[in-house]
């Protein structure tokens, strides 16, 4: 059914899009993508005495938080771009051919989901109490629902079309 086909390029491209936002949007602010990602390492918002021995601000670590934000978005915009593109070159072509043509657009938002979910809700998160600093307290849902929106797009994306 060539309606599911395009519905799931239109899907793809719009991962892309919002990887191309997101990129551009990273790169362009990197210093407060930093300051944000040091803040939450930091854990500003927990008192001394309570916080984990792992709070820091080692620079090290605050640029490996950044690298997983945007590596997540470049992932997006990479699956998406090429990945939807190259649905679209075959999307009147055989069920096998377009199921190949799959590939980067399944591998883009999966490693895009892994990243959101790696670097928001087992590190930020879990690790550095991202929710108890005010000023991130919906950043978690957020990143919740964009990992939730990719998983669904790749796992539709991956399932085959009836003939």
């Amino acid at each position: 059914m060539k309606l599911l086909r395009w519905v799931k390029i239109l899907l793809v491209l719009t991962v892309g899009v919002w990887g191309l936002i997101g990129t551009v949007g990273n790169l362009s602010g990197l210093s407060e993508v930093y300051d944000a990602v040091r803040h939450v390492t930091t854990m500003t918002g927990i008192p001394e005495d309570v916080g984990p021995p792992w709070r820091t601000d080692n620079p090290l670590v605050v640029w490996i938080g950044v690298a997983a934000i945007v590596l997540g978005k470049i992932a997006a915009l990479a699956g998406g771009g090429i990945g939807g593109v190259t649905m679209l070159r075959n999307v009147n072509s055989s069920s096998d051919k377009f199921r190949k043509s799959k590939t980067w657009a399944v591998a883009g938002c999966g490693a895009a989901f892994a990243l959101m979910f790696f670097s928001f809700t087992i590190m930020a998160e879990s690790a550095f109490f991202m929710f108890f600093s005010p000023q991130y307290v919906g950043a978690g849902e957020l990143a919740f629902r964009l990992g939730g929106s990719l998983a669904l797009v790749a796992l539709f994306v991956a399932q085959a079309e009836p003939d």
